[in-house]
């Protein structure tokens, strides 16, 4: 229902997007049942090991933007599925440890599906060198759209289809939007005990625009709005939450 979805629903060769989308749920719903047997020890758990990592497989096939997925899988373990905490015995480092390891096959997958689409779109040249989109314009874009991205989540104006990459952004701009970045982050790590939500959503957000944010810039467009199909869902996940703490006051 979110204005920035618009592309994702209504123009049909991003339907991949919402197909992506769907698998996506289904491995995490498939994950969060692994773990409840798990914690039981039934062998079902495996099975539900198995559908989780192939949903996952099906939504790479369907558009590689799930490839940050298995990160989304550690902020779970952490929030609201409290996993990152020692069994009697364990350190904190061996319970990460083991949390990571048991993530190896998802990130296996994903270091493929990378590298195949990297492949693929500079074969048919769209991806940009370093000679026609230097890395601190990628880096001043990649903060600008961060910010720009959170603006339109709440106040959805302006919309466009492209939006293109402007070389050498105002100093000033990029200055504001790096300030907000660090900003919204080091809250987040500060809110973490309290309101462990907030950092799980906000990582989320960020981390998964991280293959699409222009670091390695693809076409000439600095953000578009298909973008946000999965990342806001972290923003929604902290407004849903952070409703229900205020009123509960």
């Amino acid at each position: 229902l979110h204005p920035l979805h618009v592309e994702s629903v209504a123009w049909i060769s991003e339907r991949k997007d919402v197909l992506s989308t769907l698998f996506g749920l289904l491995t995490l719903l498939a994950y969060v049942r692994y773990v409840e047997l798990s914690k039981v020890q039934s062998p079902k758990s495996k099975v539900w090991y198995g559908l989780a990592l192939f949903g996952f497989a099906l939504g790479l096939l369907s558009k590689p933007m799930l490839v940050t997925l298995p990160f989304v899988l550690l902020l779970l373990d952490f929030w609201p599925l409290g996993r990152f905490k020692p069994a009697s015995g364990q350190t904190g480092w061996t319970r990460s440890y083991q949390l990571i390891v048991e993530k190896l096959p998802f990130f296996a997958l994903s270091v493929a599906s990378s590298d195949i689409t990297f492949w693929a779109q500079k074969t048919t040249g769209a991806v940009a060198t370093l000679g026609t989109t230097p890395l601190p314009d990628r880096l001043a874009n990649a903060a600008v759209a961060y910010v720009t991205y959170l603006d339109k989540a709440f106040w959805p104006t302006k919309l466009a289809l492209p939006y293109p990459f402007v070389l050498n952004l105002p100093a000033m701009k990029v200055a504001q939007a790096v300030i907000c970045f660090l900003g919204a982050t080091v809250l987040s790590f500060l809110a973490a005990r309290r309101a462990p939500y907030v950092l799980v959503g906000w990582l989320w957000f960020v981390g998964t625009l991280v293959p699409v944010i222009g670091l390695v810039q693809v076409g000439g467009q600095a953000m578009a709005d298909r973008y946000t199909y999965i990342p806001l869902m972290g923003v929604f996940l902290m407004v849903t939450w952070g409703a229900v703490d205020l009123t509960a006051w």
